[in-house]
């Protein structure tokens, strides 16, 4: 008789002895194994542009319900309306309020407080440089601080490194006592630059010069992470709620051009503002660091390309423009947030042997739309402060839980 596909003496897998409803029964087997330890080796995989388009509509419906508003406002354009200073100095109140929620640092290690830390201090550019020109010159009101970044990246390559920075000047009054807001300048675009507030500082200045020091972590990250080559703060007064806004009472050492044989001087004085900045050498940044890495600012590079880290679970970054993406117009400040999302594998270890195995896999059979491995999902979350109109009203709320920080498997 001519061959079959199975005879007595050979199945069709070629293994001799074993009939061929055997074999079949094996291949099956094994083809279960290996379709069930590929079903739930990762969470379902979505491409990066699909991603952003399903959280851009997460965020609108948040914002939508958090607000408890069924739809948006129908509202005039936002940015031909002025906001009173009332309104202003809450949103200030706001954002200084999330700062202080936000800010604490997980407390150091044993092995973090042990290894010293280098320092170092760049100088302001002195007041006569070019690049202040007409718009950055110090007013009655108002002192601007620039400081180059290439030089600070040279000793800083990467941000995580960073531990501590602060905005240092040197400052003399009468005794009298001012509210003084710090600002940091988002974009560098020319006239249309903007600025963010920082914190606020209530003092009293003698005549003896005393320091005054700013917590500027967060934005010197920012900065080393950006491609900018200039970085500016600006000082100002108050402005209270009547719109008054006063003129600043104190002097700070170095942001005044000296005329006469004074002039070079000022470009050489010691006492110029400068940024102090406190470092992890990388010869001692060891696992410990990366418990401060998950709490970078917003916009800094969560997931480098150069950790191993980054081909899995972890923050992307994504910022959302309210105009752009959402189109509205009926949210004043801020323009648009780094809402950021988690994205990446999970490793899944165990083999596919286990009795967990075999239960995962019955349960990815009956419910085929569903995960059974880990899934990368949002860990540390934090609020968002906005202005928004409703008609012609302006009013002033804390979102919760806008903000992704961190991402972890569950």
């Amino acid at each position: 008789m001519g061959s079959r596909s199975c005879d007595r003496h050979r199945g069709f897998l070629g293994t001799p002895g074993v009939s061929c409803s055997q074999q079949l029964f094996l291949l099956l087997v094994a083809l279960q194994q290996f379709c069930s330890v590929w079903a739930f080796s990762t969470c379902k995989t979505l491409d990066m542009d699909l991603m952003k388009r399903k959280r851009i509509e997460a965020i609108r419906g948040q914002i939508l319900s958090k607000l408890k508003l069924p739809k948006p406002p129908e509202v005039e354009d936002s940015e031909s309306q002025i906001l009173t200073e009332e309104i202003m100095a809450l949103y200030n109140s706001t954002l200084e309020v999330i700062r202080e929620m936000v800010a604490e640092e997980p407390k150091e290690t044993i092995h973090e407080e042990y290894y010293a830390k280098q320092v170092h201090r760049f100088m302001m550019i002195p007041i006569d440089n070019e690049s202040y020109g007409d718009l950055y010159k110090k007013d009655s009101q108002n002192v601007y601080f620039g400081f180059e970044i290439e030089p600070i990246r040279k000793v800083l390559s990467d941000p995580n490194l960073l531990y501590r920075a602060e905005l240092r000047m040197q400052a003399s009054g009468h005794g009298q006592e001012q509210r003084l807001e710090l600002y940091q300048q988002k974009d560098h675009s020319g006239n249309d630059s903007t600025w963010y507030y920082l914190q606020g500082l209530s003092l009293k200045v003698k005549s003896e010069k005393e320091w005054l020091s700013f917590d500027v972590t967060n934005v010197l990250r920012l900065w080393l992470a950006s491609r900018d080559e200039l970085g500016r703060f600006r000082l100002s007064t108050h402005c209270s709620c009547d719109g008054r806004r006063n003129d600043l009472t104190i002097q700070i050492e170095g942001t005044t051009i000296k005329r006469g044989d004074q002039g070079p001087l000022i470009g050489k004085s010691k006492q110029r503002p400068y940024l102090w900045i406190m470092a992890t050498t990388p010869e001692r940044a060891d696992s410990s660091s990366h418990k401060r890495r998950k709490r970078a600012a917003p916009d800094a590079d969560f997931c480098s390309s150069q950790s191993p880290e980054a081909k899995n679970c972890c923050v992307r970054r994504f910022y959302i423009d309210f105009r752009k993406d959402l189109k509205w117009k009926w949210i004043y400040e801020p323009k648009g947030y780094y809402a950021n999302f988690c994205m990446g594998p999970c490793p899944y270890l165990w083999s596919a042997d286990t009795q967990y195995s075999k239960v995962l896999a019955l349960y990815n059979v009956h419910n085929p739309s569903a995960s059974a491995a880990p899934c990368c999902v949002p860990d540390e979350l934090e609020p968002l402060g906005i202005v928004y109109y409703v008609g012609r009203q302006a009013k002033v709320e804390q979102l919760s839980n806008m903000i992704v920080k961190s991402c972890r498997c569950s």
